[in-house]
């Protein structure tokens, strides 16, 4: 029976210097471990905290990690990902070395007799165009070529500080951007022949219908721990406890 699994917003950070990012990482690797024969795994962004490539090599902070993807790569699943706004330079080392195939920022793809179009999300928000234009300027080719010049030590250390302020900004909106999503999905988010769309971004986990369609909000793993499950073409929204039996939101 194929399974597939769909999460995003682990933003493993590059400094493993708390005790809760040493227990998410331990909750994510278990999690991981127990997914062997899994047929697809889909990471739907900011999946860390911040990836850069320095060369093509591995940054050197999500050794623990990447091993045990590449662990259940090699089991056989197929995984995909998609960048967020903290992790989009991606590169060769994802692909070339891990066997992850990086995905389109919007992608939409049959599985299970599902049409489903997926989205890290971080554009679909209104408003906010203070961020998106110093998306503009993250994503330009001079500035990636900059970034490649400076000391990756510096590059990770100014990414941290950056992420931190963020997430003191956002972290407040969560609810009120999910509620204003809700809101929209049916006039704007099946407009490529899907019958689902899944995303992550907004820290906020939901699974809601409209009409014959659905509408999935990942959520996080710094606090919900949440994913989405496809089982024989339904979605469960759901949240993983190690130890335990899972618990599903909709069942």
């Amino acid at each position: 029976m194929e399974k597939v699994i769909f999460l995003s917003d682990t933003h493993f950070k590059h400094r493993v210097a708390t005790d809760d990012e040493r227990r998410k990482r331990r909750l994510f690797t278990s999690f991981i471990d127990d997914l062997e024969g899994l047929s697809r795994l889909y990471l739907l962004g900011d999946i860390f905290d911040f990836w850069f490539e320095h060369k093509g090599k591995e940054p050197g902070y999500y050794k623990d990690i990447l091993r045990a993807l590449s662990k259940l790569r090699n089991s056989g699943t197929r995984i995909f990902i998609i960048g967020g706004n903290h992790d989009y330079w991606l590169g060769n080392y994802i692909e070339e070395v891990i066997g992850i195939k990086i995905l389109p920022q919007l992608h939409t793809e049959e599985i299970q007799g599902r049409i489903i179009t997926m989205t890290h999300g971080d554009m679909l928000l209104k408003g906010e165009f203070g961020y998106k234009a110093l998306k503009t300027i993250i994503r330009n080719r001079i500035t990636i070529k900059l970034a490649g010049l400076i000391d990756p030590k510096l590059l990770f250390a100014f990414a941290g500080r950056f992420s931190r302020t963020s997430k003191g900004i956002t972290h407040k909106r969560t609810e009120r951007a999910a509620r204003e999503l809700i809101g929209r999905a049916g006039r704007e988010f099946f407009r490529w022949g899907n019958d689902s769309f899944i995303m992550g971004h907004v820290h906020y986990p939901y699974h809601g219908r409209i009409d014959s369609k659905e509408f999935i909000i990942l959520g996080d793993w710094e606090e919900h721990f949440s994913y989405a499950l496809l089982e024989e073409g339904r979605f469960f929204l759901e949240r993983y406890l190690p130890g335990k039996k899972t618990l599903s939101e909709n069942r």
